[in-house]
């Protein structure tokens, strides 16, 4: 299910479109989009305006555009990295935003509350 490719090495529109149609054809009611196919459609906007990919393609504007902007649908970063270190005294998690703001948590304490707030 790979897009055609034009001289450039660039994902095509049509090809793309092609792709998006034959999935809508086969499959069933509010089928999550597949992962390849948001790839494919992340892939037109090094030469196509987010707009115009989500017309043309028949898809909701606000989560592609969160896509291109490596946000989730819900405006919570996808990239944040988290590393946990398990010690004999409790825990230590270090978490990084894409801004680069960074938060340790050590110790014996409520990591879940203290990661959403960090995080939102």
């Amino acid at each position: 299910m790979l897009p055609a490719k034009t001289e450039e090495n660039r994902t095509t529109m049509e090809a793309v479109q092609e792709l998006f149609d034959r999935w809508r054809e086969k499959r069933k009611h509010r089928d999550p989009i597949p992962p390849a196919l948001w790839e494919a459609a992340l892939s037109l906007t090094a030469s196509h305006s987010v707009y115009r990919i989500a017309k043309r393609l028949r898809l909701h504007y606000i989560n592609l555009k969160a896509r291109a902007e490596g946000r989730s649908a819900t405006g919570r970063d996808n990239r944040v990295s988290t590393f946990v270190e398990l010690g004999p005294l409790g825990v230590t998690i270090e978490m990084t935003r894409p801004t680069g703001e960074r938060m340790t948590i050590t110790g014996n304490c409520n990591v879940a509350e203290l990661a959403r707030v960090f995080l939102e």
